[in-house]
């Protein structure tokens, strides 16, 4: 008889955040800090869903849109806004998300691979479908979603 353990391998902290009317999900090993400051400076002639950059205590981090990633319509920034800041390397690059709404421990085997469009949206931005219990989550693939090439 097998005992049914789930190894720290086999789950993983997920934070949840609304993106128009998909729910994404990021690995919390990846996410450095949640900011509500939504100061964001323009920089001219970035990619368009370069929203601009913000300062992180003397650090520059560069935002992205994820609602013009998505080519979605994108919104004036509201106080339901947040910056998911992810440190990659020596950079540190802001997802611009409409809200975060939970953390949640995902068990792997409920990631399912993507398929080849989720709303609309290429599937090549995700790396899997999570299934809860009442909803379904976008996990990021944060190499393909930073990629500059269109």
């Amino acid at each position: 008889m097998t005992q049914q353990t789930t190894s720290a391998e086999e789950v993983r902290d997920l934070v949840l955040f609304q993106v128009d009317d998909m729910i994404c999900g990021l690995d919390t090993s990846l996410v450095q800090e949640i900011n509500k400051q939504t100061e964001i400076t323009v920089v001219h002639r970035a990619p368009d869903y370069v929203r601009g950059v913000m300062n992180l205590r003397g650090e520059i981090a560069t935002i992205i849109d994820l609602r013009k990633k998505f080519r979605l319509e994108s919104l004036d920034i509201n106080k339901e806004m947040k910056v998911v800041v992810l440190r990659l390397g020596s950079e540190n690059i802001g997802l611009l998300v409409d809200s975060v709404t939970d953390v949640v421990m995902a068990d792997n085997r409920d990631i399912a691979p993507p398929p080849s469009n989720v709303s609309g949206i290429p599937g090549i931005f995700f790396e899997g479908i999570y299934t809860m219990k009442e909803d379904l989550v976008a996990v990021l693939n944060v190499d393909e979603l930073l990629r500059t090439g269109e």
